[in-house]
C-alpha cells in the first residue's frame, strides 16, 4: 500500500505496530485537532465520537463492524441536524443531512422527531444509507489525521480494528479526548452556522446520544434474574423498581444488560454519576455468569476481564468517588 495515497483515498490501511510513547499517541490527537487537518465538514468528529462510544462493543480482536459504527453516527447526527437544525458544513448540505432529511419525508415522520423513537426497520435502512455515503472518505480521512495509530480498516470488508496500544490509551484518558473532540467540533460547528443555533453547542453534541428507554431491561432483570435492590438488597416491585447503570452512562455512554442492575429509586438516586464500590463489581461478574451469552443483545462481546478494565479506566478518567450505600460517604471513604 502506498502510504502517499492520501488518507480519504485509502480503500484500506493497517494501524502501525511499532510500539510508541504516550507523548506519539498524544501528538496523534493533537494533530487531528489542529488546524493543519482539513475539514470541510464535521465527520471526522463524529467518526471519532462514534469509535469512542463504541470501544466497549469491539470484539476480542478490538474489531467493530461499520454497521456498528455507522448506526452510532447516524444516531448521532439525526439529533444533531433535526433537532438542533446544525449545519454541517459551509456551503451546500452534506449528503448527510439530504440522507436525513429525505428519510423524514420518506416515512412521514413528524418535524424534530428523536432517533430514539423510529422503529428498528427505520433505523437500519437509515444507518446504511449513511454508511454507503460516508464511509468513502471518513474511514480514511480519520486515519490519516492520527497518523496511522489509530486503527487499521478495509471499506469492502466493512470493518474496523483499533490498535491495541491505542485502545488502552484511549480507555485511559476517554474523558479527556471526549472533551477535546467536542471543543473542536464546537468551535467548527460555529463556523458553519448562524449565531442563532449555536447557542450550547457542547451540551448538544454531548447530548446527541441519547439514552433509550430502559423498561425492557428491567422486565429481563426482574423476572431472570433479580427481585431485590442489586446495592442494598431491599425488595423491590416491578413497578417500583429503576434500572441503574452500573459503570455510570456518562461513561459508557451506551446500554448493555452486562452494566444493568435493579435498583431501589432511593439507591439509584443517591450513587447517581458514582462508581459503587468494587464489592459490588464482584458480584455483577457473578450475576453475569448466569446470563446465556447468546441469550440478550450486547451479550456477545461481554468479556470479564474488560468489564473489570472498565471500571479501572473510569477510575483513571475522574470517577474516583467510590459509592456505597450508606448515608455519611465524604470523597469515597464511609464516615
Amino acid at each position: 500500500m502506498e502510504q502517499s495515497i492520501a488518507g480519504h483515498k485509502l480503500k484500506n490501511a493497517s494501524f502501525r505496530t511499532e510500539q510508541v510513547s504516550e507523548d506519539e499517541l498524544w501528538s496523534a490527537f493533537a494533530h487531528l485537532f489542529s488546524s493543519q487537518t482539513k475539514m470541510v465538514s464535521s465527520y471526522k468528529y463524529g467518526f471519532l465520537k462514534s469509535i469512542i462510544d463504541n470501544l466497549y462493543n469491539v470484539d476480542e480482536n478490538l474489531t467493530l463492524t461499520f454497521d456498528q459504527l455507522f448506526s452510532k453516527f447516524g444516531e448521532i447526527y439525526w439529533n444533531l441536524i433535526l433537532k438542533y437544525e446544525l449545519r454541517q458544513q459551509s456551503r451546500k448540505e452534506t449528503y448527510l443531512e439530504q440522507i436525513i432529511k429525505n428519510s423524514v419525508v420518506k416515512y412521514n415522520l413528524p418535524s424534530g422527531v428523536p432517533y430514539e423513537s423510529l422503529s428498528a426497520d427505520m433505523m437500519i435502512d437509515i444507518s446504511h444509507q449513511i454508511k454507503m455515503k460516508c464511509k468513502t472518505n471518513v474511514v480514511g480521512a480519520l486515519y490519516g489525521d492520527t497518523k496511522g495509530l489509530f486503527y487499521s480498516f478495509d471499506k469492502r470488508r466493512e470493518w474496523l480494528q483499533i490498535s491495541p496500544q491505542m485502545y488502552e490509551f484511549i480507555c485511559k484518558h476517554k474523558v479527556t479526548i471526549e472533551k477535546l473532540n467536542y471543543y473542536e467540533w464546537a468551535r467548527f460547528l460555529e463556523s458553519v452556522n448562524e449565531e442563532s443555533v449555536v447557542n450550547h453547542l457542547l451540551s448538544k453534541i454531548d447530548e446527541s446520544a441519547k439514552r433509550n428507554n430502559l423498561s425492557y431491561y428491567r422486565d429481563i432483570l426482574f423476572q431472570e434474574f433479580e427481585n431485590k435492590c442489586f446495592y442494598c438488597g431491599k425488595k423491590v416491585t416491578k413497578e417500583h423498581v429503576d434500572v441503574d447503570h452500573f459503570i455510570p452512562w456518562s461513561f459508557i455512554k451506551d446500554d448493555n444488560i452486562w452494566n444493568f442492575v435493579l435498583a431501589c429509586p432511593e439507591c439509584n438516586r443517591k450513587k447517581s454519576d458514582k462508581l459503587a464500590d468494587k464489592k459490588y463489581l464482584d458480584n455483577l461478574i457473578i450475576r453475569n455468569s448466569n446470563i446465556q451469552i447468546d441469550s440478550y443483545k450486547g451479550m456477545e462481546n461481554y468479556r470479564r476481564d474488560r468489564l473489570i478494565k472498565i471500571y479501572s479506566w473510569a477510575l483513571k478518567n475522574g470517577y474516583n468517588e467510590i459509592w456505597v450505600p450508606k448515608e455519611n460517604i465524604i470523597h469515597g471513604v464511609n464516615k
